[in-house]
């Protein structure tokens, strides 16, 4: 039995974490739709702050789309596929995560690649499956933007050497834009 998960970084820690808090709120609350639109900061007030506090933290700009993270860093191998990014707007640290596939056959390469371009250690074995053993986050510069690299896949205990019999292994790039 051939299973997979996704790595959970503390990206998604502090999503769940996030989203349970919202959700007992929700549920002890109704919403009051007249106010609604005066929660939500305007986009320059969300652009100020984020030059005020969100940059020196690390954190992506509020205006930042959610896309393939990897060809806009221009740090994209030509052997990944790109599969989509997800975006949580109604989060208070508001995530977004691009997803990548990469073959068996080419993972360890891929491996390499993201030592070599973010600094990733190398992947471990842990119960169920190859990936990082934690969370790693990689600096894009001096008042840069943090990303999150992560890569994975959950299988029986095959050696590094036999990656090629695992079909893929996922590789995920995050960013927030709001502090938690």
């Amino acid at each position: 039995m051939n299973l997979r998960r996704k790595p959970f970084g503390l990206g998604r820690a502090v999503l769940l974490l996030c989203l349970l808090g919202l959700a007992d709120a929700a549920v002890a609350r109704t919403p009051v739709p007249d106010l609604a639109p005066t929660l939500a900061p305007a986009p320059a007030d969300a652009l100020a702050d984020w030059n005020a506090h969100g940059r020196a933290e690390g954190l992506a700009r509020p205006d930042t789309p959610c896309q393939d993270f990897l060809q806009a860093l221009g740090k994209k191998p030509d052997y990944v596929e790109y599969l989509g990014c997800e975006q949580d707007d109604d989060s208070y640290i508001q995530p977004m995560e691009a997803r990548y596939r990469v073959s068996g056959d080419a993972a360890a390469k891929m491996e390499a690649y993201l030592g070599q371009a973010f600094g990733m250690p190398p992947l471990e074995y842990v119960c169920c499956g190859w990936g990082n053993r934690g969370p790693f986050f990689w600096h894009d510069g001096p008042g840069g933007v943090n990303y999150e690299v992560s890569m994975g896949v959950e299988t029986l205990r095959i050696p590094r050497e036999q990656w090629g019999e695992i079909p893929s292994f996922n590789v995920r790039i995050g960013v927030i834009r709001k502090s938690p």
